[in-house]
């Protein structure tokens, strides 16, 4: 049997638009690319047969990407398990059955604006901006994730309270209780993220408080629902 030359590892998502432009991602001995609803990444066969655990490396990585954007938009998307192609010297390939996926749903999508002074000079872009803030996002979390537990507990709170509108302000508040536990009070909290009572309190009211569907007391208190623009201050 012919050599194997690279492996492939591909996952599929969506909607396509997910991201707002290509990521492309070098590692040592590993390629990787985010275009068109499909992530496809490369890897040597050294690479591959020294890590035991590549795939669930990979596939933290891709998770991380994805998780950055959701921080950004609140929108649900599909991505799927990887399904592996091994590509072999004499042109052949062999193809690994691909598995489940996520369940997801979308939602509309964003303005930008492109703000330049008299000289067209860009003195202003929020697209590229919020590009920036999510690469950042997504590499902190690819570097802390795995060790920092409190970090785990965030990011899975999070997609909840995108996955399960119905209970969403209840996995919000998932939120604000772990940062206490991990600063061990208020207080701390505060001082360490930078933010005021008021924005400390606001989910807090969103979740126990206010008459809200999302919330913990299901909204039982009176009939109506929150406006949309209450709900999007969080």
């Amino acid at each position: 049997m012919s050599p194997v030359e690279s492996i492939e590892l591909e996952w599929n998502y969506s909607p396509l638009n997910y991201l707002e432009e290509t990521i492309q991602l070098e590692y040592d001995g590993i390629s990787i690319e985010i275009k068109d609803g499909k992530v496809t990444a490369k890897i040597t066969p050294e690479t591959f047969e020294q890590s035991p655990s590549i795939q669930k490396k990979l596939q933290d990585i891709v998770e991380s990407r994805f998780h950055a954007v959701q921080i950004f938009n609140h929108k649900n998307y599909e991505l799927s398990k990887p399904s592996r192609t091994d590509l072999r010297q004499d042109g052949k390939k062999h193809h690994y059955l691909q598995l489940e996926s996520l369940t997801c749903k979308i939602s509309v999508g964003t303005m930008d604006f492109v703000v330049k002074d008299k000289h067209g000079n860009v003195k202003s872009d929020t697209k590229r901006e919020r590009i920036d803030k999510q690469q950042w996002y997504a590499e902190t979390m690819e570097k802390h994730r795995k060790t920092d537990t409190t970090l785990q507990q965030l990011i899975s709170s999070y997609q909840m309270s995108v996955k399960d509108p119905d209970n969403e302000f209840v996995h919000l508040y998932e939120i604000r209780d772990a940062l206490v536990t991990r600063f061990t009070s208020k207080k701390n909290a505060l001082r360490e993220l930078n933010i005021t009572d008021d924005q400390w309190d606001e989910i807090g009211k969103l979740a126990n408080a206010l008459p809200i569907k999302q919330g913990r007391h299901r909204g039982k208190a009176f009939e109506g629902l929150s406006t949309s623009l209450k709900l999007r201050q969080t």
